[in-house]
């Protein structure tokens, strides 16, 4: 599967902000800046108005099915107001998406943008790949971009823990015979 970075900037920032929910500005206007959102300086303020948004992306990841993660991107699509421009940031500058105004403000387009970048992603075909890791307790969630999209771990470190633990048990289980 294709993955194209700039029209899934905002579902891979929506994954950066799930899996560090307490950042502060400096690392979240970091963030921002490496997937080119013009002017992302961030302060205090905006960062705790951004807490509850986060939520909901990680329900998004969190979600059973794909109909569902689909239910839930499009009420993140409509609670952003979210309204697509293609724009040009100076003359020879390429025209691109924005989903939000700049004018908005820092929240309402990180809002516009993470919806649309993981609308994207379902609308891609690529809904399923939307995944929280499988380890219980871990919370971590990610896009699964492997070439067969069957991942269910955000990291190998995670995959071996369940798996050690899965081979402990069934041994355990075997002696116990």
């Amino acid at each position: 599967m294709q993955f194209n970075t700039y029209t899934y900037a905002g579902a891979h920032i929506a994954v950066w902000l799930v899996n560090h929910p307490g950042s502060g500005a400096p690392e979240i206007a970091g963030t921002l800046y490496r997937y080119d959102v013009h002017e992302p300086a961030a302060t205090a303020t905006e960062i705790q108005a951004l807490r509850p948004w986060v939520q909901r992306l990680r329900e998004v990841f969190e979600a059973g099915t794909v109909t569902e993660k689909a239910q839930l991107a499009d009420e993140l699509l409509v609670a952003s107001d979210c309204h697509a421009r293609l724009v040009s940031h100076g003359s020879g500058l390429p025209f691109h998406f924005h989903y939000a105004p700049v004018r908005a403000g820092l929240v309402p387009r990180v809002k516009a943008l993470t919806a649309a970048g993981l609308a994207h992603v379902i609308d891609d075909g690529a809904g399923s790949r939307l995944r929280a890791c499988s380890r219980v307790g871990c919370g971590t969630v990610f896009i699964d971009t492997s070439r067969n999209g069957r991942r269910h771990f955000c990291s190998v470190r995670c995959a071996n823990q369940v798996n050690v633990a899965n081979h402990r048990r069934r041994r355990r289980e075997a002696l116990a015979r």
